[in-house]
């Protein structure tokens, strides 16, 4: 919230406001350079990170669904990365290379 800097009192100025990470816009696959990660969370759990998606928020959520499937797993998409359930490196690499996504 900022402050009006004219007349009195508080206003709640929008224009200030956090603009959004992802794009509307996707890129090709062929153009993707997708950075597969590993992290341990609490209580030991493990989780697959896939980062630097330069796709539209539906076309992660779909890759995500994907990729899901493709590795009999849980997961979610979360502002434009995707978290995997568990040590998945190996299945989603394949998958994506086999979808002509580029690897780091």
């Amino acid at each position: 919230m900022a402050k009006q800097q004219s007349g009195t009192g508080w206003s709640l100025n929008t224009s200030t406001s956090r603009a959004t990470t992802t794009s509307n816009t996707s890129a090709r696959p062929e153009e993707q350079r997708i950075q597969l990660a590993i992290e341990k969370r609490k209580k030991g759990k493990v989780v697959t990170l896939l980062r630097n998606l330069t796709l539209s928020d539906a076309d992660v959520k779909d890759l995500a669904r994907k990729l899901k499937n493709a590795c009999g797993t849980g997961g979610t998409s979360r502002s434009g990365e995707i978290e995997l359930q568990g040590d998945c490196r190996d299945r989603a690499s394949t998958f994506l290379t086999q979808n002509g996504y580029g690897l780091k």
